[in-house]
């Protein structure tokens, strides 16, 4: 009787795979950005190559909030090697320049002006301040020549503030009737009308429906909102060879919004031959459990990985210690579907609104002056070898930090040299106050520029580094190390970072037991002791080092799937018991029960292996759930099937 069960059961689960794709190499899906280094810049704070571009109001040289004269001519330079512009960008390892809106602003108020590119009122044309049209297609072709993707910052919760209310009554006055291009702008039933997000009068979301402080609000779930900025996007894409797109204030469109447009934006890219568009949001929230919800329910692509930003400059502060790095990856799990992963997620340290990196690590913690380039490295190198597409902020890479809040306008210094004195005199990570001089010359002597360089020469020698595969190896007090796996060579990196201002020794487990280990990054003595490897972190720094041989260890223990409803978010959560030093790839699946089709819930190739379900995607209740690992080895581990019924949300 008992061979008889046995029986059965093997020919159930022959059945039950047999409709599962065992594909030799599967991997998280991946956005067209997710090799790339991103340098953010604001063309208004960088050069100025054209000084008849300054005459067209808005413009104080010696005040924070109005134009400074940068402009797209300046941005490109001349092209060549050795030159100020994009070519210094990409001798500094960037493969991935992202501008503020250049779209034509609103004139100047006396608060100020729209230096920053998110007050547009014509979006066919670049701002006047910036150049012309033409000088656009010469940054385009110059980008091109060097091999650097553009990516474009673009606003479509809002425009430029034209609309005035009396009372609760909105109106457009009469001399602004036609100010905004296209002309389906100037059309007042296109937006909300119902005053700021801080105390609207709407019937639902403030947040959604309100002016985002005082700028026209327009009503993104109406088709001729959302189709036409399709085709006003789709504009820039196919005159200028737009890689990818970053959209402003993302939290604060329709729910829909996404679902509606973003399939319009690809399929403008596919036809002007651009492959793999990528679009992220700038969702501006510190949880994961909610910037999660915009990934998978919202469907944008991907995000702006503000927990990342918030949790690394701690962690190279020395504020927190590296069980809060454990805690923010190990939330990874909450992106992963058959169409997102963490991976994709848009990593950064500083930028326009939250300051820069330097300012910010300075304030997280007293410490020592001498300890802030360092500590900046460290946060730097945790961003190019952790996981995401690390973005830096333009100034960041010369030690640029702040004054007052550091916050906003006071993290948008220029480039060139500045008038705004507070600004000649603030101080300068690795380097004197600016004064009179410019950052490209400072370039040169900077720390933090040089080791940016040698960061992104690493990762183009080792392409693991990018944005590859990662596990944790240790993580305790000021030391956090992961593995890194690159999947063509089967071999594994070892990456340890050090926040402690004291060398530490440590002792990890990998998945190579045989041929050493080199060093790429870093002096240290290692010893080895079959998968055991022993190394000192120096102080603040960190070590990278590869092994001499592929991966050789893919002992797998397999237990169950087990299922648990997450009081969180209100979603599954699903996790394959496996027990391994070997980098595994898992795949979920899920089908409704009696049905024989199984659909891939998507891949975690991070210990612990889980994913989360959108109870919304499953309005049958009762599924039945199935995962298979598969090893460095190229063997598969298939789980037993478990059910599971959801509760209605």
């Amino acid at each position: 009787m008992k061979r008889k069960i046995t029986l059965a059961l093997l020919v159930f689960v022959f059945l039950s795979l047999s409709t599962i794709s065992f594909g030799a190499n599967v991997v998280s899906p991946k956005v067209g950005l997710s090799q790339d280094l991103i340098y953010f810049v604001m063309p208004d704070r960088y050069k100025d190559g054209d000084k008849k571009n300054n005459d067209n109001g808005g413009f104080n040289t010696s005040l924070t909030a109005f134009y400074h004269g940068g402009d797209l001519k300046g941005l490109t330079g001349t092209c060549e090697a050795g030159d100020d512009g994009l070519a210094r960008i990409k001798s500094l390892g960037f493969t991935a320049v992202w501008l503020t809106p250049v779209v034509t602003q609103q004139e100047a108020i006396g608060a100020g002006s729209g230096y920053h590119g998110y007050w547009g009122v014509d979006f066919l044309n670049v701002d006047p301040h910036l150049g012309t049209n033409a000088d656009m297609l010469e940054f385009s072709k110059c980008a091109k020549k060097l091999g650097l993707k553009i990516i474009l910052d673009v606003v479509t919760n809002h425009t430029g503030d034209v609309i005035k209310y009396r009372g609760n009554e909105a109106y457009i006055p009469a001399e602004s009737k036609k100010l905004k291009n296209p002309a389906w702008l100037n059309d007042i039933n296109n937006y909300h009308n119902v005053g700021d997000m801080g105390s609207c009068w709407g019937v639902g979301n403030c947040t959604k429906l309100g002016d985002f402080y005082g700028l026209d609000d327009l009503a993104t779930e109406k088709p001729v909102v959302y189709k036409g900025w399709a085709d006003v996007y789709g504009k820039w894409i196919s005159n200028y060879g737009i890689s990818a797109f970053r959209v402003d204030t993302a939290r604060h469109v329709d729910d829909k919004f996404f679902k509606n447009w973003s399939p319009l934006i690809q399929a403008k890219a596919k036809s002007s031959n651009i492959k793999d568009f990528t679009i992220f949001g700038e969702v501006f929230d510190y949880s994961v459990f909610n910037l999660m919800t915009y990934v998978r329910q919202n469907k944008i692509q991907t995000v702006l990985d503000f927990p990342f930003q918030a949790k690394a400059t701690e962690y190279a502060s020395g504020y927190s210690n590296a069980p809060t790095l454990t805690a923010l990856f190990e939330n990874d799990d909450y992106y992963t579907s058959a169409q997102s992963s963490a991976s994709n997620l848009v990593t950064f340290l500083g930028n326009h609104d939250v300051g820069r990196v330097g300012f910010i690590i300075a304030s997280k913690r007293l410490q020592p002056a001498n300890q802030l380039v360092p500590r900046t490295n460290l946060a730097n190198a945790l961003m190019y070898f952790s996981r995401g597409i690390p973005t830096v902020y333009y100034g960041d890479e010369v030690g640029m930090t702040g004054t007052n809040s550091g916050k906003d306008q006071f993290a948008r210094q220029d480039m060139f040299p500045t008038e705004v004195e507070i600004w000649k005199t603030e101080t300068r990570i690795g380097g004197s106050p600016i004064g009179n001089g410019d950052a490209f010359t400072a370039t040169k002597q900077n720390p933090i520029a040089k080791y940016l360089v040698e960061l992104a020469e690493i990762r183009k020698n080792n392409p693991a580094l990018a944005n590859g595969p990662m596990l944790e190896r240790y993580s305790k007090y000021a030391l956090y190390v992961i593995s890194k796996k690159d999947v063509v060579e089967n071999r594994e990196y070892l990456v340890a970072f050090n926040n402690s201002d004291t060398d530490e020794v440590v002792e990890v487990t990998t998945a190579t037991a045989t041929g050493g280990w080199t060093q790429i990054l870093g002096k240290t003595e290692v010893t080895t002791n079959q998968n055991k490897v022993s190394f000192t972190v120096p102080a603040l720094s960190t070590i990278v080092l590869k092994a001499n041989s592929p991966i050789d260890q893919f002992a797998t223990k397999v237990t169950k799937l087990s299922t648990s409803f997450d009081d969180l978010t209100g979603f599954y959560k699903v996790k394959a018991g496996l027990t391994s030093k070997d980098f595994l790839s898992v795949e979920f699946f899920a089908r409704n029960i009696g049905s024989s089709k199984w659909i891939s819930q998507g891949v975690d190739t991070g210990s612990p292996y889980s994913i989360y379900l959108d109870p919304l995607d499953f309005p049958k209740k009762k599924i039945e759930l199935r995962a298979v690992a598969r090893n460095s080895k190229g063997e598969s581990f298939v789980l037993p099937i478990t059910r599971l019924t959801i509760s209605a949300p």
